[in-house]
């Protein structure tokens, strides 16, 4: 595999992961130091950037000792359905993420710049 090859995977993998996990990012940033929001706050300029967020990302996890991605809440498995006949992408497909939107519903925003994912029917 071509390094360009691994190094576009391993963002795009990198900016999925934050997607999907920047409410919880941010929830479990409350109360942390300065230098942790500005770096949480760089993270996110970047990724509405579209610029690498990977290195970014590991700075982010490894910044607490005790290591900040396990002190993230996780979501109840209950809560209101989701639509099995659609699924939700990324805006611009710059990551992986998917999502099923609730039924009859809007389609979810991407976490990172906001925008409304982009839905395609399954069936």
């Amino acid at each position: 595999m071509l390094a360009g090859t691994a190094d576009a995977e391993r963002e795009r993998a990198a900016l999925t992961l934050l997607c999907e996990l920047l409410p919880d990012i941010r929830a479990a940033g409350t109360g942390r130091p300065a230098e942790y929001q500005r770096l949480l706050t760089a993270i996110e300029a970047a990724a509405r950037a579209r610029t690498p967020v990977a290195d970014l990302l590991d700075e982010l996890y490894r910044f607490d000792a005790a290591g900040a991605y396990r002190q993230l809440p996780h979501e109840m498995p209950f809560g209101p359905g989701r639509a099995d006949e659609e699924i939700a992408h990324c805006p611009d497909g710059a990551c992986s993420r998917t999502e099923r939107p609730r039924p009859a519903g809007l389609s979810p925003r991407c976490r990172v710049t906001g925008e409304r994912m982009q839905t395609q029917a399954t069936a």
